[in-house]
Protein backbone atom coordinates (compact mmCIF):
# COMPACT_ATOMS: atom_id res chain seq x y z
CA UNK A 1 0.00 0.00 0.00
CA UNK A 2 2.75 2.40 0.63
CA UNK A 3 4.29 1.79 -2.67
CA UNK A 4 1.38 2.56 -4.53
CA UNK A 5 0.77 5.39 -2.27
CA UNK A 6 4.08 6.64 -3.13
CA UNK A 7 3.41 6.14 -7.14
CA UNK A 8 0.29 8.35 -7.52
CA UNK A 9 0.55 11.90 -7.60
CA UNK A 10 -1.35 14.06 -4.92
CA UNK A 11 -5.01 14.73 -5.87
CA UNK A 12 -5.90 18.06 -6.40
CA UNK A 13 -9.03 18.15 -4.30
CA UNK A 14 -6.71 16.86 -1.75
CA UNK A 15 -7.87 18.32 1.84
CA UNK A 16 -4.97 20.96 2.81
CA UNK A 17 -3.00 20.75 6.49
CA UNK A 18 -4.88 23.53 8.58
CA UNK A 19 -1.87 24.08 10.81
CA UNK A 20 0.60 26.51 9.61
CA UNK A 21 3.63 25.09 7.69
CA UNK A 22 6.86 24.81 9.00
CA UNK A 23 10.22 24.08 7.67
CA UNK A 24 10.67 20.61 9.01
CA UNK A 25 6.81 20.17 7.36
CA UNK A 26 7.60 21.91 3.83
CA UNK A 27 11.27 19.76 3.63
CA UNK A 28 9.61 16.59 4.92
CA UNK A 29 7.43 17.11 1.82
CA UNK A 30 9.58 17.96 -0.78
CA UNK A 31 11.72 14.57 -0.36
CA UNK A 32 8.25 12.50 -0.28
CA UNK A 33 7.96 13.89 -3.60
CA UNK A 34 10.76 13.67 -4.56
CA UNK A 35 10.27 9.68 -3.64
CA UNK A 36 7.50 9.44 -5.49
CA UNK A 37 8.29 10.99 -8.59
CA UNK A 38 11.80 8.32 -9.08
CA UNK A 39 9.57 5.65 -8.70
CA UNK A 40 8.21 5.44 -11.79
CA UNK A 41 11.22 6.36 -13.61
CA UNK A 42 12.98 3.45 -11.58
CA UNK A 43 10.46 1.18 -12.62
CA UNK A 44 11.16 2.14 -16.01
CA UNK A 45 14.31 2.59 -16.64
CA UNK A 46 14.32 1.58 -20.15
CA UNK A 47 11.29 4.96 -20.97
CA UNK A 48 13.44 6.85 -18.59
CA UNK A 49 16.91 6.61 -21.22
CA UNK A 50 15.09 6.70 -24.03
CA UNK A 51 13.10 9.81 -22.83
CA UNK A 52 16.58 11.77 -21.90
CA UNK A 53 18.04 10.79 -25.11
CA UNK A 54 14.86 12.18 -26.66
CA UNK A 55 15.69 15.68 -24.78
CA UNK A 56 19.21 16.26 -25.29
CA UNK A 57 18.87 15.11 -29.11
CA UNK A 58 16.47 17.40 -29.65
CA UNK A 59 19.06 20.41 -29.09
CA UNK A 60 21.75 18.13 -31.03
CA UNK A 61 21.09 15.81 -33.13
CA UNK A 62 24.38 15.37 -34.62
CA UNK A 63 25.75 13.84 -31.79
CA UNK A 64 23.55 11.43 -30.97
CA UNK A 65 22.42 9.57 -34.35
CA UNK A 66 25.67 7.73 -34.77
CA UNK A 67 24.86 6.27 -31.57
CA UNK A 68 20.84 5.30 -32.66
CA UNK A 69 21.77 4.39 -36.15
CA UNK A 70 24.56 1.79 -34.43
CA UNK A 71 21.16 1.13 -31.87
CA UNK A 72 19.06 0.32 -34.71
CA UNK A 73 21.55 -1.74 -36.66
CA UNK A 74 22.02 -3.63 -33.43
CA UNK A 75 18.54 -4.23 -33.19
CA UNK A 76 18.03 -5.42 -36.36
CA UNK A 77 20.31 -7.30 -36.67
CA UNK A 78 19.44 -9.18 -33.54
CA UNK A 79 15.97 -9.79 -34.94
CA UNK A 80 17.56 -11.18 -37.98
CA UNK A 81 19.85 -13.81 -35.74
CA UNK A 82 18.26 -14.43 -32.28
CA UNK A 83 14.18 -14.55 -33.91
CA UNK A 84 14.80 -18.00 -36.43
CA UNK A 85 17.58 -19.33 -34.07
CA UNK A 86 14.34 -19.22 -31.60
CA UNK A 87 11.98 -20.68 -33.70
CA UNK A 88 14.25 -23.28 -35.07
CA UNK A 89 14.76 -24.57 -31.78
CA UNK A 90 11.34 -24.80 -30.50
CA UNK A 91 10.27 -26.54 -33.95
CA UNK A 92 13.42 -29.08 -33.45
CA UNK A 93 12.45 -29.61 -30.10
CA UNK A 94 8.68 -30.72 -31.17
CA UNK A 95 10.24 -33.65 -33.22
CA UNK A 96 10.50 -36.88 -31.75
CA UNK A 97 13.48 -39.05 -32.77
CA UNK A 98 12.99 -42.52 -34.20
CA UNK A 99 14.26 -43.42 -30.54
CA UNK A 100 11.83 -41.59 -28.39
CA UNK A 101 9.08 -44.50 -28.21
CA UNK A 102 12.07 -47.12 -26.53
CA UNK A 103 13.39 -44.47 -24.48
CA UNK A 104 10.35 -43.87 -22.82
CA UNK A 105 8.92 -47.28 -22.72
CA UNK A 106 5.80 -46.72 -25.03
CA UNK A 107 4.82 -49.49 -27.35
CA UNK A 108 2.02 -47.90 -28.86
CA UNK A 109 4.18 -44.20 -29.53
CA UNK A 110 4.46 -44.18 -33.32
CA UNK A 111 7.39 -43.98 -34.75
CA UNK A 112 8.18 -40.94 -37.19
CA UNK A 113 11.40 -41.92 -38.64
CA UNK A 114 13.56 -38.58 -37.91
CA UNK A 115 17.00 -38.59 -38.07
CA UNK A 116 18.92 -37.90 -35.13
CA UNK A 117 21.41 -35.89 -36.53
CA UNK A 118 18.85 -33.59 -38.13
CA UNK A 119 16.88 -33.43 -34.83
CA UNK A 120 20.62 -32.26 -33.33
CA UNK A 121 21.06 -29.79 -36.14
CA UNK A 122 18.32 -27.60 -34.37
CA UNK A 123 20.23 -26.75 -30.46
CA UNK A 124 22.38 -29.83 -28.95
CA UNK A 125 19.79 -29.86 -26.27
CA UNK A 126 16.87 -30.64 -28.23
CA UNK A 127 17.02 -34.33 -27.33
CA UNK A 128 16.63 -33.59 -23.24
CA UNK A 129 14.97 -30.33 -24.14
CA UNK A 130 11.34 -32.21 -24.48
CA UNK A 131 9.52 -35.29 -22.31
CA UNK A 132 6.98 -37.12 -23.88
CA UNK A 133 4.82 -38.15 -21.17
CA UNK A 134 2.23 -41.23 -21.61
CA UNK A 135 -1.04 -40.23 -19.18
CA UNK A 136 -3.36 -43.92 -18.88
CA UNK A 137 -6.65 -42.09 -18.81
CA UNK A 138 -9.17 -44.90 -17.85
CA UNK A 139 -12.88 -44.68 -18.04
CA UNK A 140 -14.75 -47.87 -16.25
CA UNK A 141 -18.13 -47.85 -18.05
CA UNK A 142 -20.10 -51.38 -18.54
CA UNK A 143 -19.75 -50.89 -22.48
CA UNK A 144 -16.20 -49.45 -22.29
CA UNK A 145 -13.41 -52.29 -20.95
CA UNK A 146 -10.37 -50.87 -22.85
CA UNK A 147 -8.10 -48.25 -21.74
CA UNK A 148 -7.40 -45.43 -23.64
CA UNK A 149 -3.15 -44.19 -24.18
CA UNK A 150 -2.73 -40.50 -24.81
CA UNK A 151 0.87 -39.35 -25.79
CA UNK A 152 1.33 -34.97 -24.90
CA UNK A 153 4.12 -33.25 -25.59
CA UNK A 154 5.53 -31.68 -21.86
CA UNK A 155 7.56 -28.19 -22.25
CA UNK A 156 10.21 -28.14 -19.80
CA UNK A 157 10.95 -25.15 -18.81
CA UNK A 158 14.52 -25.26 -18.11
CA UNK A 159 15.57 -25.43 -21.59
CA UNK A 160 14.56 -22.49 -22.76
CA UNK A 161 16.65 -20.90 -19.68
CA UNK A 162 19.49 -22.83 -20.94
CA UNK A 163 18.28 -21.35 -24.04
CA UNK A 164 18.12 -17.70 -23.47
CA UNK A 165 21.46 -17.88 -20.94
CA UNK A 166 23.09 -19.48 -24.19
CA UNK A 167 22.10 -16.97 -26.35
CA UNK A 168 22.66 -14.06 -23.67
CA UNK A 169 26.91 -15.36 -23.64
CA UNK A 170 27.06 -16.56 -27.46
CA UNK A 171 30.10 -14.42 -28.95
CA UNK A 172 27.47 -13.23 -31.52
CA UNK A 173 25.05 -12.14 -28.53
CA UNK A 174 28.20 -10.14 -26.88
CA UNK A 175 29.46 -8.43 -29.91
CA UNK A 176 26.25 -7.00 -30.79
CA UNK A 177 25.94 -6.04 -26.57
CA UNK A 178 29.47 -4.33 -27.32
CA UNK A 179 29.56 -2.93 -30.94
CA UNK A 180 25.81 -1.86 -31.04
CA UNK A 181 23.89 -0.99 -27.73
CA UNK A 182 26.63 -0.23 -25.43
CA UNK A 183 27.77 2.92 -26.94
CA UNK A 184 23.90 4.36 -26.65
CA UNK A 185 23.85 3.59 -23.58
CA UNK A 186 27.12 4.74 -22.17
CA UNK A 187 26.64 7.85 -23.22
CA UNK A 188 23.21 8.37 -21.76
CA UNK A 189 24.23 7.17 -18.12
CA UNK A 190 26.98 9.80 -18.52
CA UNK A 191 24.57 12.55 -19.84
CA UNK A 192 21.89 11.20 -17.10
CA UNK A 193 24.91 11.48 -14.58
CA UNK A 194 25.64 15.59 -15.83
CA UNK A 195 21.85 16.07 -15.54
CA UNK A 196 21.86 15.03 -11.76
CA UNK A 197 24.77 16.46 -10.61
CA UNK A 198 24.08 19.69 -12.19
CA UNK A 199 20.65 20.06 -10.08
CA UNK A 200 20.09 23.02 -7.80
CA UNK A 201 18.17 24.02 -5.50
CA UNK A 202 16.57 26.82 -3.78
CA UNK A 203 18.74 28.95 -1.67
CA UNK A 204 17.95 29.48 2.15
CA UNK A 205 16.85 33.23 1.90
CA UNK A 206 14.44 31.81 -1.14
CA UNK A 207 13.51 28.84 1.26
CA UNK A 208 12.03 31.25 4.14
CA UNK A 209 10.02 33.64 1.99
CA UNK A 210 8.94 30.69 0.39
CA UNK A 211 7.61 29.52 4.09
CA UNK A 212 6.55 32.92 5.06
CA UNK A 213 4.14 33.04 1.53
CA UNK A 214 2.90 29.45 2.51
CA UNK A 215 2.04 31.04 6.04
CA UNK A 216 0.18 33.80 4.27
CA UNK A 217 -1.61 31.65 2.20
CA UNK A 218 -0.15 32.82 -0.77
CA UNK A 219 1.42 29.44 -2.06
CA UNK A 220 -0.16 26.48 -2.40
CA UNK A 221 2.73 23.86 -3.07
CA UNK A 222 1.22 20.05 -4.92
CA UNK A 223 3.36 16.99 -5.96
CA UNK A 224 3.00 18.92 -9.90
CA UNK A 225 3.43 22.51 -8.80
CA UNK A 226 3.97 25.40 -6.66
CA UNK A 227 0.63 27.94 -7.22
CA UNK A 228 1.83 31.33 -6.33
CA UNK A 229 -1.35 33.52 -5.59
CA UNK A 230 -2.51 37.53 -5.81
CA UNK A 231 -2.79 39.81 -2.77
CA UNK A 232 -5.81 38.60 -0.93
CA UNK A 233 -8.95 41.66 -2.01
CA UNK A 234 -12.54 41.90 -0.96
CA UNK A 235 -12.88 43.60 -4.69
CA UNK A 236 -15.94 40.99 -6.25
CA UNK A 237 -15.53 43.22 -9.70
CA UNK A 238 -12.15 40.70 -10.35
CA UNK A 239 -14.47 38.10 -10.93
CA UNK A 240 -16.00 39.78 -13.99
CA UNK A 241 -16.46 38.53 -18.07
CA UNK A 242 -12.63 39.14 -18.88
CA UNK A 243 -10.28 36.32 -18.60
CA UNK A 244 -7.99 36.05 -15.83
CA UNK A 245 -4.25 36.48 -16.69
CA UNK A 246 -2.36 33.35 -15.59
CA UNK A 247 1.01 32.16 -16.20
CA UNK A 248 2.23 28.73 -16.02
CA UNK A 249 5.83 28.50 -15.78
CA UNK A 250 8.36 25.47 -16.86
CA UNK A 251 11.99 25.64 -14.93
CA UNK A 252 15.47 25.78 -16.51
CA UNK A 253 18.13 22.75 -17.13
CA UNK A 254 18.46 20.74 -13.35
CA UNK A 255 16.69 24.32 -11.13
CA UNK A 256 14.17 22.84 -9.10
CA UNK A 257 11.04 25.00 -9.70
CA UNK A 258 10.83 26.47 -5.73
CA UNK A 259 13.99 28.17 -6.38
CA UNK A 260 11.95 30.63 -8.83
CA UNK A 261 9.84 31.30 -5.40
CA UNK A 262 11.09 34.78 -5.09
CA UNK A 263 10.52 36.05 -8.81
CA UNK A 264 7.08 34.15 -8.93
CA UNK A 265 5.72 36.01 -5.91
CA UNK A 266 6.73 39.32 -7.28
CA UNK A 267 4.72 38.73 -10.72
CA UNK A 268 1.81 37.22 -8.48
CA UNK A 269 1.99 41.02 -6.71
CA UNK A 270 1.05 42.25 -9.96
CA UNK A 271 -2.24 39.84 -9.74
CA UNK A 272 -1.65 37.41 -11.90
CA UNK A 273 -1.68 33.87 -10.71
CA UNK A 274 1.57 32.27 -10.82
CA UNK A 275 2.43 27.88 -11.07
CA UNK A 276 5.48 26.91 -11.47
CA UNK A 277 5.69 23.35 -12.87
CA UNK A 278 7.62 20.71 -11.35
CA UNK A 279 9.52 18.74 -13.22
CA UNK A 280 11.11 16.25 -11.08
CA UNK A 281 13.14 13.92 -10.99
CA UNK A 282 15.34 14.62 -13.81
CA UNK A 283 14.01 18.47 -14.03
CA UNK A 284 14.71 18.49 -17.76
CA UNK A 285 11.85 20.33 -19.59
CA UNK A 286 10.93 18.06 -22.75
CA UNK A 287 7.12 17.04 -23.88
CA UNK A 288 8.11 13.34 -22.46
CA UNK A 289 9.60 14.51 -18.98
CA UNK A 290 6.37 16.68 -17.94
CA UNK A 291 6.37 19.73 -20.30
CA UNK A 292 4.18 18.27 -23.28
CA UNK A 293 0.94 19.60 -24.32
CA UNK A 294 -1.05 16.62 -22.17
CA UNK A 295 0.93 17.70 -19.08
CA UNK A 296 -0.44 21.43 -19.31
CA UNK A 297 -4.30 20.23 -19.99
CA UNK A 298 -3.98 17.93 -16.70
CA UNK A 299 -2.06 20.77 -14.71
CA UNK A 300 -4.86 23.87 -16.10
CA UNK A 301 -7.79 21.78 -14.54
CA UNK A 302 -5.66 21.25 -10.94
CA UNK A 303 -4.10 24.69 -10.86
CA UNK A 304 -7.76 26.27 -11.97
CA UNK A 305 -9.56 24.61 -9.46
CA UNK A 306 -7.08 25.61 -6.29
CA UNK A 307 -7.74 29.18 -8.02
CA UNK A 308 -11.10 29.20 -7.99
CA UNK A 309 -11.53 27.64 -4.55
CA UNK A 310 -8.67 30.66 -3.42
CA UNK A 311 -10.80 33.28 -4.82
CA UNK A 312 -14.21 31.64 -3.18
CA UNK A 313 -12.21 31.88 0.43
CA UNK A 314 -10.88 34.79 -0.49
CA UNK A 315 -14.60 37.01 -0.99
CA UNK A 316 -16.37 34.82 1.46
CA UNK A 317 -18.17 32.84 -1.62
CA UNK A 318 -18.87 28.96 -1.62
CA UNK A 319 -21.15 26.88 -3.55
CA UNK A 320 -24.49 27.26 -1.98
CA UNK A 321 -24.36 31.09 -2.37
CA UNK A 322 -26.78 32.47 -4.84
CA UNK A 323 -25.37 34.41 -7.60
CA UNK A 324 -21.63 33.12 -6.46
CA UNK A 325 -19.45 32.99 -8.59
CA UNK A 326 -22.80 33.12 -11.23
CA UNK A 327 -20.62 34.30 -14.43
CA UNK A 328 -18.42 31.46 -13.90
CA UNK A 329 -14.95 32.63 -14.12
CA UNK A 330 -12.24 32.15 -17.21
CA UNK A 331 -8.33 31.15 -16.15
CA UNK A 332 -6.22 32.07 -19.20
CA UNK A 333 -3.16 30.31 -19.07
CA UNK A 334 0.05 31.71 -20.58
CA UNK A 335 3.16 29.55 -21.17
CA UNK A 336 6.40 30.86 -19.83
CA UNK A 337 9.99 29.34 -19.07
CA UNK A 338 13.49 29.81 -18.63
CA UNK A 339 16.42 28.83 -20.44
CA UNK A 340 15.70 24.86 -21.39
CA UNK A 341 12.14 25.45 -20.16
CA UNK A 342 11.64 28.17 -22.76
CA UNK A 343 12.66 26.50 -25.47
CA UNK A 344 10.07 23.84 -24.39
CA UNK A 345 7.42 26.73 -24.10
CA UNK A 346 8.67 27.27 -27.81
CA UNK A 347 7.42 23.88 -29.03
CA UNK A 348 3.80 24.00 -27.32
CA UNK A 349 3.38 27.59 -29.22
CA UNK A 350 4.25 26.21 -32.02
CA UNK A 351 2.34 23.11 -31.21
CA UNK A 352 -0.67 25.07 -30.28
CA UNK A 353 0.01 26.59 -33.71
CA UNK A 354 0.03 22.93 -36.05
CA UNK A 355 -3.21 22.07 -34.68
CA UNK A 356 -4.41 25.02 -36.42
CA UNK A 357 -7.63 24.97 -33.47
CA UNK A 358 -9.13 26.39 -30.44
CA UNK A 359 -6.44 26.40 -27.60
CA UNK A 360 -7.54 23.57 -25.29
CA UNK A 361 -9.23 24.58 -22.52
CA UNK A 362 -10.88 22.81 -19.55
CA UNK A 363 -14.16 22.74 -17.55
CA UNK A 364 -13.86 22.91 -13.84
CA UNK A 365 -15.91 21.71 -10.85
CA UNK A 366 -17.99 24.98 -10.56
CA UNK A 367 -18.08 25.45 -14.22
CA UNK A 368 -15.40 27.58 -14.34
CA UNK A 369 -13.18 27.43 -17.88
CA UNK A 370 -9.30 26.67 -17.42
CA UNK A 371 -8.21 27.66 -20.83
CA UNK A 372 -4.62 28.43 -22.52
CA UNK A 373 -4.09 31.49 -23.93
CA UNK A 374 -1.97 33.04 -26.60
CA UNK A 375 0.79 34.76 -25.01
CA UNK A 376 4.45 33.31 -24.10
CA UNK A 377 7.05 34.39 -21.76
CA UNK A 378 10.73 33.55 -22.75
CA UNK A 379 13.34 33.84 -20.44
CA UNK A 380 16.91 33.48 -21.40
CA UNK A 381 16.53 31.23 -24.48
CA UNK A 382 15.83 31.76 -27.98
CA UNK A 383 19.45 32.36 -29.05
CA UNK A 384 20.29 28.93 -30.36
CA UNK A 385 17.83 29.99 -33.27
CA UNK A 386 18.48 27.06 -35.42
CA UNK A 387 16.03 25.18 -32.73
CA UNK A 388 13.56 27.35 -32.16
CA UNK A 389 10.70 26.89 -34.77
CA UNK A 390 8.42 29.17 -36.69
CA UNK A 391 6.28 31.05 -34.86
CA UNK A 392 4.75 33.34 -38.07
CA UNK A 393 1.89 31.03 -39.19
CA UNK A 394 0.00 33.05 -41.06
CA UNK A 395 -2.70 29.89 -41.33
CA UNK A 396 -3.38 29.61 -37.78
CA UNK A 397 -6.33 31.94 -36.30
CA UNK A 398 -4.45 32.22 -33.24
CA UNK A 399 -3.15 35.99 -32.35
CA UNK A 400 0.17 34.43 -30.77
CA UNK A 401 2.00 37.07 -29.01
CA UNK A 402 6.04 36.17 -27.42
CA UNK A 403 8.51 37.49 -25.16
CA UNK A 404 11.61 36.86 -25.33
CA UNK A 405 13.25 38.60 -22.16
CA UNK A 406 16.98 38.45 -22.25
CA UNK A 407 20.03 39.36 -19.94
CA UNK A 408 23.03 41.67 -20.92
CA UNK A 409 25.73 39.89 -19.02
CA UNK A 410 24.20 36.47 -19.83
CA UNK A 411 26.55 34.01 -21.15
CA UNK A 412 25.02 31.14 -22.06
CA UNK A 413 22.11 32.47 -24.45
CA UNK A 414 23.89 35.57 -26.01
CA UNK A 415 23.34 36.48 -29.80
CA UNK A 416 26.94 35.68 -31.82
CA UNK A 417 25.84 38.43 -34.29
CA UNK A 418 23.24 40.90 -34.77
CA UNK A 419 22.03 38.32 -37.97
CA UNK A 420 21.26 36.02 -35.70
CA UNK A 421 19.25 38.53 -33.82
CA UNK A 422 17.17 39.35 -36.65
CA UNK A 423 16.60 35.52 -37.70
CA UNK A 424 14.95 35.25 -34.18
CA UNK A 425 12.71 38.05 -34.93
CA UNK A 426 12.07 36.87 -38.43
CA UNK A 427 10.41 33.30 -36.81
CA UNK A 428 8.28 35.57 -34.33
CA UNK A 429 5.13 36.82 -34.65
CA UNK A 430 4.42 40.69 -35.69
CA UNK A 431 3.17 41.79 -32.10
CA UNK A 432 6.44 40.46 -30.60
CA UNK A 433 8.75 41.71 -27.79
CA UNK A 434 12.51 41.36 -27.90
CA UNK A 435 13.96 42.99 -24.10
CA UNK A 436 16.95 42.99 -22.52
CA UNK A 437 18.08 43.47 -18.72
CA UNK A 438 20.72 45.72 -18.28
CA UNK A 439 23.59 44.01 -15.86
CA UNK A 440 21.24 40.91 -15.42
CA UNK A 441 22.85 37.27 -16.40
CA UNK A 442 21.15 33.97 -17.16
CA UNK A 443 21.35 32.41 -13.04
CA UNK A 444 19.67 35.88 -12.43
CA UNK A 445 16.66 34.91 -13.19
CA UNK A 446 16.33 32.37 -10.46
CA UNK A 447 17.28 32.13 -6.54
CA UNK A 448 19.38 28.62 -6.65
CA UNK A 449 22.27 27.71 -5.10
CA UNK A 450 25.19 30.13 -6.77
CA UNK A 451 22.04 32.60 -8.33
CA UNK A 452 23.23 34.91 -5.55
CA UNK A 453 27.23 35.08 -6.71
CA UNK A 454 27.42 38.06 -9.52
CA UNK A 455 30.71 35.97 -10.76
CA UNK A 456 29.81 32.38 -12.27
CA UNK A 457 32.28 30.52 -14.03
CA UNK A 458 29.60 29.52 -16.85
CA UNK A 459 27.48 32.07 -16.73
CA UNK A 460 28.58 36.18 -17.05
CA UNK A 461 29.19 38.53 -14.52
CA UNK A 462 26.27 40.16 -13.14
CA UNK A 463 26.29 44.07 -13.00
CA UNK A 464 23.21 44.11 -10.99
CA UNK A 465 21.77 43.21 -7.67
CA UNK A 466 20.04 39.13 -7.63
CA UNK A 467 16.52 40.94 -6.49
CA UNK A 468 16.92 44.59 -8.82
CA UNK A 469 16.99 41.69 -11.85
CA UNK A 470 14.29 39.60 -10.38
CA UNK A 471 12.27 43.05 -10.36
CA UNK A 472 12.64 43.69 -13.25
CA UNK A 473 12.00 40.73 -15.01
CA UNK A 474 8.71 40.23 -12.67
CA UNK A 475 7.71 43.97 -14.14
CA UNK A 476 8.08 43.03 -17.84
CA UNK A 477 6.60 39.97 -17.60
CA UNK A 478 3.95 41.31 -15.66
CA UNK A 479 3.23 44.15 -18.26
CA UNK A 480 3.11 41.61 -21.33
CA UNK A 481 0.55 39.60 -20.04
CA UNK A 482 -1.63 42.61 -18.77
CA UNK A 483 -1.43 44.57 -22.07
CA UNK A 484 -3.31 43.14 -25.01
Amino acid sequence: FFVIWLANPLRPDEKKITAPPTLGSVMYLSTISSARSWLPQLLKPHKCLKNVVDCFRFYDASEWDPQLELLNSGIKLGLDIFIPALLFSLIGSLLPSSTSGESMGVDELPSYQVHRSMVDSFSPFTPHSLELSSILQTTSSNTMEHSLLLVLPNFDLSYLLRLIALSIISPVSLDILSHYFAPIFTKSLARLKVVLASHKGPDASTKSALLERARMGRVIRRHAYDLYLPPKTDNAELLDDDPFPSLLFFPGFGIHHSAYADVASQISDYGIPVAMVSLEPLRLAHENLGGGMHDVRRLMKSTGNDIVQYYKRMLGLNEDTEGSMASSIIIEWSIGGHSMGGYNAFQLADELLQTNADPPSVLLHDGSISRLGSQIVIWAAGTTVEIVPNLKNTRSSIPLRVLVLLASNDGIAKFSSRQQQRELLSKMPKSSRLATIKGGNHSGFASYDGASKKVNIMDGTRGISLDSQHKEAARQTANFLLTK
